[in-house]
């Protein structure tokens, strides 16, 4: 026996957004550690919204967790196994756990046999492949012989950006990533282990990118890098790439983070003086006033280069202001060398 059921559109409506809230998959996303995380994390809930996942501000409502790390401190290490010890009590029955970021890149394996509720691991150049990870996540989950948790660290031949679906909205302040990774080698810094080595997105892609943050909200966008002045996306550089972005209607400021004193060119600095939509700010690390240090930690600038760069900034934007980097303590630092930096 057959019966016809007739539902206006206005019910029909209704009956649509009901069972889209029911089937939505939810996902948490919790980011660690610098601005270039921040975007990753926008980026990773783009790639997991086309396969039908919607954010929660809750990890126990989520249907997948996802902690986005940072491995430059040895404290946001043990937060994260202290968070995925949490998370394990909290979780719904069949939710997935992932780790990213630049602790998974690092601590892949040791994660695994820490961490045995996660399931799988991913670096900061894979997140472009989330919905396969999943996918095999979920298979296994069958498996009477779990758990091993899936690992994707390798550093992948192709871009993850080439990969990354369209942004279809931006909050009125946008980071975008236009160089990532590190050839400078502090002795201090794992970004080069992490990260690899430096990598710059094309001129038209970022410019591409950025019209669609402008388009879809931005006022104010900060190009990221973790060497962003070290950008060699187009022949101009920085300067070339900063000149182009002032150049799209709707975009009222720019900011870059975070610069090495070694990699300031003639145009970058003019930059400050002709572009009015480049803002009067600029975060400089130093990290130490000692030489010796300085040496050891393989800067490859002196205190001299440093202030310098200051005083010519300063004489292409009078308004500028500074902020900066300083590591106290360091191995072999004296009290002469702390005394050198507080001065």
């Amino acid at each position: 026996m057959f019966f016809t059921l007739n539902i206006n559109n206005g019910a029909k409506s209704k009956i649509r957004n009901f069972l889209g809230q029911v089937v939505a998959k939810k996902v948490f996303i919790k980011s660690y550690g610098c601005q270039m995380n921040v975007y990753d994390s926008a980026r990773i809930a783009d790639v997991l919204a086309v396969e039908g996942y919607k954010t929660t501000k809750q990890a126990k409502d989520a249907d997948l967790v996802v902690l986005n790390t940072c491995h430059i401190r040895e404290k946001a290490v043990d937060k994260i196994y202290s968070e995925l010890g949490r998370l394990k009590s909290i979780k719904k029955p069949g939710a997935l756990i992932a780790v990213g970021g630049c602790v998974a890149q690092a601590e892949g394996v040791e994660i695994s046999h820490r961490a045995p509720s996660v399931d799988f691991v991913f670096g900061p150049q894979n997140y472009h492949k989330l919905p396969s990870l999943v996918a095999r996540a979920i298979a296994q989950t069958g498996k009477k012989n779990k758990h091993q948790s899936i690992i994707e660290t390798d550093f992948p031949a192709e871009s993850k950006f080439e990969f990354l679906p369209k942004i279809t909205k931006s909050s009125s302040s946008a980071f975008l990533t236009i160089q990532e990774g590190c050839d400078k080698f502090c002795t201090f810094c794992g970004v080069p282990y992490t990260r690899g080595a430096e990598f710059s997105r094309l001129l038209e892609d970022v410019l591409k990118e950025a019209s669609i943050l402008v388009n879809t909200g931005a006022k104010e966008i900060t190009l990221l890098g973790q060497n962003v002045n070290a950008y060699h996306g187009c022949k101009g550089g920085l300067a070339q790439l900063i000149q182009d972005l002032a150049k799209i209607d709707g975009l009222e400021r720019i900011r870059y983070t975070t610069s090495h004193p070694n990699d300031f060119d003639s145009e970058l600095i003019k930059a400050h003086t002709d572009i009015p939509k480049l803002m009067p700010f600029l975060h400089l690390p130093v990290q130490s006033g000692s030489e010796r240090i300085l040496k050891s930690m393989n800067r490859r600038h002196t205190i001299r280069d440093y202030l310098k760069l200051i005083e010519i900034l300063r004489n292409a934007r009078p308004d500028i202001s500074f902020s900066s980097d300083f590591i106290v303590g360091y191995p072999g630092e004296t009290d002469d060398d702390f005394a050198a930096t507080i001065s």
